[in-house]
């Protein structure tokens, strides 16, 4: 199970805070990675990421409307296999919409991609032992996670905003913008700011953009940079 803070307010949040952050440096060891300390839409916790490159992968996860459950806390699961016992080493554990567990190991390319290597045979290994045990097991490089830049950049901006509203209720929001949408078939940024004021544009940003996570809407945030100009759409 993710240890996780919770994202609720509450007297030693600054003491699990350190504590966080202080098991994840000593996990981190030598090397020259970064620590990222970030809040989760999705899961409505904050985690500790142990380099940039998961940094990246939690974008993308927390962008992908096909996840229903994610966990960012690494583990390392024992799986007995053909009479031999595993750990395996996952990074992340998704669970799809559609009821099916992946995880996730979360690393840059290496030599995996020559079937006769040790890395290679060593990840045939644990996709088998991982499959047998009724979930998939999946290498997530660099090459993978950093495919789309401008989906990656967009996805910044919009945790950083949906962050910035983790403590509102949004439901009344997420009401209005559902009617002009039904009504209209789509909506700009731009159009949110002018209707419901710019006092209020951030909250109803950060509503649309938890209903674009869940799927609930679509956009080309794929393919262009976010902007006033933004259009959300039904799917």
């Amino acid at each position: 199970m993710a240890q996780t803070i919770s994202a609720k307010r509450g007297p030693r949040l600054g003491t699990q805070f350190r504590g966080k952050l202080a098991a994840a440096y000593g996990q981190r060891g030598v090397g020259p990675n970064s620590l990222w300390y970030v809040y989760s839409p999705r899961t409505r916790c904050d985690w500790v990421l142990r380099s940039d490159l998961e940094w990246d992968h939690f974008v993308l996860s927390e962008s992908d409307p096909n996840i229903a459950e994610c966990s960012y806390h690494p583990d390392r699961h024992r799986i007995t296999s053909d009479g031999q016992q595993l750990d395996i080493p996952v990074d992340a554990v998704v669970t799809y919409q559609g009821g099916e567990t992946e995880w996730r190991r979360v690393r840059f390319a290496g030599k995996e991609s020559d079937e006769n290597s040790p890395a290679a045979m060593q990840l045939s290994q644990f996709v088998a032992a991982a499959k047998a045990s009724g979930v998939s097991y999946k290498l997530w490089t660099d090459q993978t996670i950093r495919s789309n830049h401008i989906l990656l950049a967009n996805w910044r901006r919009i945790l950083a905003w949906m962050a910035a509203a983790r403590d509102r209720s949004l439901a009344s929001y997420q009401a209005d913008l559902a009617r002009v949408i039904q009504a209209e078939g789509e909506i700009a940024l731009e159009q949110i700011e002018s209707m419901f004021g710019e006092a209020s544009f951030s909250l109803y940003a950060a509503a649309i953009f938890g209903e674009l996570q869940r799927g609930i809407y679509v956009s080309d945030l794929g393919a262009k940079p976010l902007s006033i100009h933004t259009t959300i759409q039904m799917p």
